[in-house]
């Protein structure tokens, strides 16, 4: 298998990990509630008069809005009231999104009991009313918690549930999403011939369903699997799908997880023409933003280690240079070390 040095800097794996942290378990109190009301305007007696769709939506605004701002006890009692103005209307798709984000800010949390309580109550929802595709995305959400937490036998389990929910509902969105987590399973079992075979089948039924993220996101997976098998020219046809799916959804980061797939490859071949034309693209995805972020001293990065290999000295220590103070800046001791290296080395 290949070593990747790219990935070193930026902690990236073919998994999204899930951070810990500690936290009280969340209940509603009558004081949040009447701050989270102040907000919305709503008046304590609306429950008695009938709850209101429009009332449960404002809620569920607002648990956005507090999730953004890292409030997560205030976002999780918003999402809470709004799934129970959903249940009394008997919306059961309203429930859905409010467990499934009550689940993801537990899971962020780091409080997984919380998370698998919330999200096997979304998915008893989606049973109880024979909703097959929900079902199957809640399935794959509970999958993944497991996952993140390398219990790979019942994650697979799982995932392979929500694919036959999915199947019977002849749903390509939840098809391709369940065969690419079956794919992720096989990818940590290092068994990269059965993880090829399935992120393929899931790159295809993601492209059938429109779903340009999900598409990007199983062929940039899938460019990593070729990649440990040493097929790089399907890895490159892998990623530049990715690119141009990527580009579809107006995801920046997995456009970039693209190129620099690709750069690897061309790098590795030196083809500067075609590494240039890859550059180029990652200046403009990165170099333009009004506020730096890693990405940019990574673009930073790989611009020194093309100036270096041209014999370009000065124009790959000022690259360098600036990757590092920026770096440092962000506080990214991985980043900083590699840099420093380089910087070292010429």
């Amino acid at each position: 298998m290949k070593t990747r040095f790219w990935l070193t800097a930026l902690g990236v794996t073919a998994l999204v990990g899930i951070q810990t942290a500690t936290m009280t378990l969340v209940n509603p109190a009558a004081t949040l509630a009447a701050s989270l009301e102040d907000q919305l305007d709503i008046q304590p007696n609306n429950a008695a008069e009938g709850a209101s769709r429009d009332v449960a939506d404002e809620w569920m605004a607002v648990g956005n809005q507090k999730r953004t701002e890292g409030a997560y006890d205030q976002a999780i009692a918003a999402w809470q009231e709004a799934a129970g103005i959903y249940q009394t209307l008997g919306d059961t798709q309203g429930q859905a999104r409010a467990y499934s984000a009550i689940s993801t800010t537990f899971a962020i949390l780091g409080d997984y009991p919380q998370a698998e309580q919330a999200i096997r109550q979304r998915i008893a929802i989606a049973r109880d009313s024979d909703d097959f595709i929900g079902a199957s995305y809640g399935l794959n959400n509970l999958g993944t918690l497991y996952l993140n937490r390398g219990r790979l036998n019942p994650a697979q389990e799982i995932y392979t549930e929500a694919l036959q929910l999915a199947q019977r509902a002849d749903h390509n969105g939840s098809v391709g999403l369940s065969l690419s987590n079956l794919g992720l399973v096989a990818l940590q079992q290092e068994d990269y011939e059965t993880a090829a075979e399935l992120l393929e089948s899931a790159a295809n039924y993601r492209y059938l369903a429109g779903d340009y993220l999900g598409e990007a996101n199983s062929s940039n997976t899938l460019g990593d699997v070729y990649m440990a098998l040493g097929r790089d020219n399907n890895a490159i046809g892998a990623y530049r799908v990715a690119l141009r799916a990527g580009a579809e959804a107006d995801a920046r980061a997995l456009q970039l997880r693209a190129i620099d797939g690709l750069l690897e490859i061309y790098f590795e071949r030196q083809a500067w023409q075609t590494v240039l034309e890859y550059l180029n693209q990652r200046r403009e995805l990165t170099l333009a933003a009004t506020e730096p972020d890693v990405q940019t001293a990574v673009t930073l990065r790989w611009l020194g280690d093309y100036y270096s290999i041209q014999g370009d000295v000065t124009a790959a220590e000022q690259a360098y240079s600036r990757g590092l103070g920026l770096a440092r800046l962000l506080e990214n001791p991985a980043l900083e070390a590699e840099l420093t290296n380089r910087i070292l080395a010429l």
